[in-house]
């Protein structure tokens, strides 16, 4: 869990997102490191609130008091991260009464915890549990664990509204100009086609689907893979300005075979079973077989090498389940 200090409001921030604590770093907020290690899953969340009129945020592990700042107007931020039901390492609550924001910290360091108390702060005892290390969480490290193999939570019509929404949202369009020729003229008959192939591999539609939006942008590309080559994944683009693979000599069975690839290329990664198609995916025995199970191990270095790959993909697929 990464602590920061706005050096402006006073406010100690705490997130489990290496991409959000980066990001504050640039708008000048001050990194202190990691302040415990939380484990991925349990029985006990700590639910994270803010309050839009103090722009100070609170975390607590009791839903009643969740549930009272919400009706005292706070926001609802959903699960922050979880307490270690072993209760290894207490993480102690500590609250400033004359603070006009920043009003709560939270440590694991008893001389901390009564440094600020001799400084007037009130004493509020545990807040949560953390590991004593991260060997101990059974998840090891993964904030989430997201399976690519399975049966599909997602419908065509679901993924279509996800889409539209997007473009709606944005006023772009769907590029029927380039696809109609590779046989998806609409947004529905791309999403059908991608629901029909995920399937036919065993994948998780709502994988390849968010995939596919992230690494397209919503299919309005730009980047050095182009929209007719029909490759949603960037299969064989490379940081170094490869524009990849091009599936678009199948005819009115582009879109599909591109489509087919990926699904196919994510299965090489996720499982060892044989495909049940014929393979076009051009780089399927390049990959490690079996060696990326979860989306969360797709980033740095899989599938992309941004360390935060995993973590996009992962907020398209929570907002469509």
């Amino acid at each position: 869990m990464y602590r920061l200090y706005n050096p402006n409001s006073g406010e100690h921030f705490y997130t489990a997102s290496a991409y959000e604590r980066d990001s504050l770093v640039k708008e000048g907020w001050e990194s202190e490191g990691v302040g415990w290690i939380a484990p991925a899953k349990s029985d006990t969340p700590v639910y994270r609130l803010y309050n839009p009129n103090a722009g100070d945020h609170h975390y607590t592990a009791s839903a009643y008091e969740r549930d009272s700042l919400v009706k005292a107007g706070w926001r609802y931020e959903n699960v922050g991260w979880y307490s270690d039901d072993a209760e290894a390492v207490a993480v102690y609550r500590q609250y400033n009464p004359n603070a006009v924001s920043g009003a709560h910290n939270y440590t694991t360091s008893t001389y901390e915890r009564d440094m600020l108390i001799k400084a007037g702060w009130n004493d509020e005892e545990i807040g949560w549990y953390g590991l004593s290390t991260s060997e101990d969480d059974p998840y090891h490290g993964l904030a989430t664990r997201t399976p690519i193999m399975g049966a599909s939570s997602v419908s065509a019509d679901e993924m279509v509204a996800y889409f539209q929404a997007y473009l709606d949202r944005t006023g772009k369009e769907y590029p029927a100009d380039v696809y109609a020729q590779y046989g998806a003229a609409t947004l529905e008959d791309f999403c059908r086609i991608l629901l029909e192939e995920a399937n036919a591999e065993g994948v998780r539609a709502e994988v390849l689907f968010a995939q596919v939006v992230h690494e397209t942008g919503y299919l309005q590309f730009g980047g050095q893979v182009k929209a007719e080559q029909c490759n949603f994944g960037g299969i064989g683009a490379t940081d170094g300005g490869a524009s990849g693979a091009d599936f678009s000599n199948n005819g009115e069975d582009s879109v599909r075979i591109g489509l087919r690839a990926q699904a196919q290329h994510l299965k090489a990664y996720a499982s060892t079973e044989p495909l049940e198609q014929e393979c076009v995916d051009p780089r399927f025995n390049l990959v490690t077989r079996g060696s990326a199970p979860l989306v969360e191990n797709l980033g740095s270095g899989k599938w992309a090498s941004s360390p935060y790959y995993a973590e996009a993909l992962t907020k398209i697929i929570s907002a469509l389940v």
